[in-house]
């Protein structure tokens, strides 16, 4: 995990905790309730992004009624570093054969 990362999940874990999100990170995804959303060479500051646009979705889903509506093209563009379960699974088999390397 980089020290970008690690700064971003000290930041973020507080929020996550309030709002019911578990949320985890490791060298490549950022783990929201078990959706892996890329990662890989993010900045603090776009980790933090991916997060917030994850928990302003979350949000939403969960009680609709309270909010006006989302804005067009919200949640495509919140949703496009998120990784389907089969991609990952790819994914942490090519990160395996990487670090045996």
């Amino acid at each position: 995990m980089t020290e970008d990362t690690k700064r971003a999940l000290e930041i973020i874990q507080p929020i996550a905790k309030e709002l019911n999100i578990n949320v985890s990170a490791d060298g490549h995804c950022l783990y929201c309730n078990g959706q892996a959303i890329g990662i890989a060479c993010n900045s603090t500051y776009a980790t933090l992004n991916e997060f917030l646009g994850y928990a302003m979705l979350w949000m939403f889903l969960r009680n609709p009624g309270r909010w006006r509506g989302l804005p067009s093209g919200f949640e495509k563009q919140v949703k496009e570093y998120w990784i389907d379960s089969e991609t990952l699974k790819k994914w942490r088999k090519a990160w395996e054969e990487e670090d045996h390397d």
